[in-house]
């Protein structure tokens, strides 16, 4: 009889295949290791070979144009190293007079403890990565190899309590062809890795994986969120033609690279990227990206001891524009927060994150960030068609305080005869209910160039709900009616005022709701490159007419 086993949608895709089932690291091949050292050595070769493992692991990513993802071992090598760790691991093997490998499993225990209580769902996310570290440094001082599922055969779906990232990348070279665990989230980096790998994810599905049996068939479809175990051939048929038509598609898209984004009738869309590192540039490239309509720029100032200084920042922002040559690249200024520290500012203690000091209300705090960055952008601009985007701008008085400071830092590079760009577009992302509904106030005095709505943020605050939280995604999902009304009236809005206006996020990524943007007056979507294609035949496939109806459809809802 099959079983049905729900759970969330970490990374999408189908897969059919046997179950393996991963117990832990008792399961995993033994090498000889040596006991009778002194227990600091042996903890700092573990921690090493922990932290090398994680290592080449980041370098084989970023030859794939992978640097987000590769920035996940980073971190986590890092933390491999850590001194704290061992200097604690080290003080309760004194103690205690445990085995090493239970202290660190102790240590890192504590911390990821710390980190789950944490009212936020990004930390406690996190909390897993330092049980891995903790685990595989621990298997190190056992003698157990880090090569996990080194028997799991090619096509598997595997299925496990938990899975590290290091040991996701494994199982991708074993050619497993979808995971299965029973914890995790969508903001989990197994989640986020296995999406950039293409690897079919289904977390979160408890306690019931102890009772899949290990060899059983299985038709595992992560897009809808389910797991079928032993099923019928009827349905094992159904599934079989499912995964056919997705082979197709990819196929079909693949054609669509060289072909300009329009509805069927002509009416030309304008389909930029959304990038996090420079290494991405040349992935938008190759999805025919008409440009870079978000360049988040965290990645140069996160997961550092201090600040990044000008020229770090003028060569990645060279880098990005030479990469994409005379296309528009749109970079948005430091949007962190309380939610995201820095390890060299002074911490931020608030009781909402999320509703305090973010974005640009973070620079005016600390505007010593804000004018370095300026500085290196101005300069960084000689070199391409580079614009300027402020995050979270609500008010007047956000938007003054930037333009007063981008004054200031012309003015000082002109005066210091530094080559530079003065007349460079400037815009803002409207990311909150405040700024979607004013705009006619933020653009006074044609202040700004364009404007670019944040699907994500605006819909987190509009439904008033944490849109990392899984429990509240399914009753306030980021596509709700009142999210395409706030779309209307900002775009509107920007017709009014002539002021160019775009979207990007998560609905912009969103075949069904790109036509729907369009509908409502959208020409400029950006997006992950790996969406291009599908949206863009979503375009091609209706009128505009058509795509008007969507949208009217899409904000005039109702009892969803």
């Amino acid at each position: 009889m099959t079983a049905v086993v729900r759970g969330t949608a970490g990374a999408p895709g189908l897969a059919l295949g046997r179950i393996v089932r991963l117990e832990g690291p008792g399961g995993q091949p033994r090498v000889d290791v040596d006991r009778s050292g002194n227990p600091g050595e042996r903890l700092a070769t573990a921690q090493a070979q922990v932290a090398a493992h994680l290592e080449d692991l980041a370098a084989e990513l970023r030859a794939e144009g992978k640097a987000d993802e590769a920035a996940i071992f980073d971190a986590q090598a890092l933390l491999a190293s850590d001194r704290a760790l061992a200097d604690q691991a080290a003080q309760i093997f004194a103690d205690e007079r445990v085995p090493l490998d239970e202290a660190v499993t102790r240590v890192a225990g504590r911390i990821a403890a710390s980190l789950a209580e944490v009212d936020d769902a990004y930390l406690q996310a996190r909390a897993a990565d330092v049980q891995a570290i903790g685990r595989q440094i621990a298997a190190v001082l056992q003698g157990i190899s880090l090569d996990v599922g080194a028997s799991v055969p090619a096509g598997a779906i595997v299925v496990a309590a938990d899975l590290t990232p290091a040991e996701l990348m494994l199982l991708r070279k074993r050619r497993a062809a979808g995971v299965v665990t029973a914890s995790g989230s969508i903001t989990s980096h197994v989640a986020i890795l296995a999406r950039a790998l293409g690897l079919p994810a289904l977390v979160g599905i408890g306690e019931c994986w102890r009772d899949i049996p290990d060899g059983a068939s299985a038709l595992l479809d992560a897009t809808g969120g389910t797991l079928l175990v032993d099923p019928t051939p009827a349905e094992s048929v159904a599934f079989q033609a499912q995964v056919d038509v997705a082979r197709e598609r990819d196929r079909r898209l693949a054609g669509l690279t060289q072909v300009a984004a329009s509805t069927a009738d002509g009416e030309r869309i304008v389909l930029w990227a959304n990038i996090g590192r420079p290494e991405e540039a040349p992935l938008a490239m190759q999805a025919e990206a008409e440009g870079i309509g978000l360049f988040r720029t965290e990645f140069l100032f996160v997961d550092r001891a201090s600040a990044p200084g000008e020229d770090e920042q003028y060569t990645a922002y060279v880098q990005t524009l030479e990469a994409m040559g005379d296309r528009p690249v749109i970079v948005r200024t430091l949007d962190v927060g309380a939610d995201k520290p820095l390890a060299y500012l002074p911490p931020l203690v608030e009781a909402n994150p999320f509703l305090a000091t973010r974005g640009i209300r973070f620079t005016r705090r600390f505007p010593e960030l804000f004018e370095t960055q300026l500085r290196a952008l101005l300069r960084a601009a000689r070199h391409g068609d580079l614009r300027i985007m402020l995050p979270m701008v609500s008010t007047p008085r956000d938007l003054a305080w930037a333009r007063a400071v981008l004054e200031r830092v012309t003015r000082d590079l002109e005066r210091d005869a530094i080559p530079h760009r003065a007349d460079l577009p400037f815009g803002i992302m409207l990311e909150t209910p405040a700024a979607a509904v004013s705009l006619d106030r933020l653009a006074v005095d044609r202040q700004l160039a364009f404007c670019s709505i944040g699907s994500n943020d605006l819909a987190q605050y509009t439904l008033a709900a944490d849109r990392t939280d899984p429990a509240l995604a399914r009753d306030y999902p980021y596509d709700d009616p009142s999210v395409f009304r706030m779309v209307r009236i900002a775009v509107q809005s920007a017709r009014a005022l002539e002021l160019e206006i775009s979207l990007c996020g998560e609905l912009a990524a969103d075949p069904r709701h790109a036509v729907a943007l369009v509908g409502l007056g959208l020409r400029k979507l950006s997006m992950v490159p790996a969406a291009l294609a599908s949206v863009k035949e979503a375009l091609l496939g209706v009128s505009l007419a058509d795509a008007q109806r969507q949208g009217e459809l899409a904000w005039a809802a109702s009892g969803q």
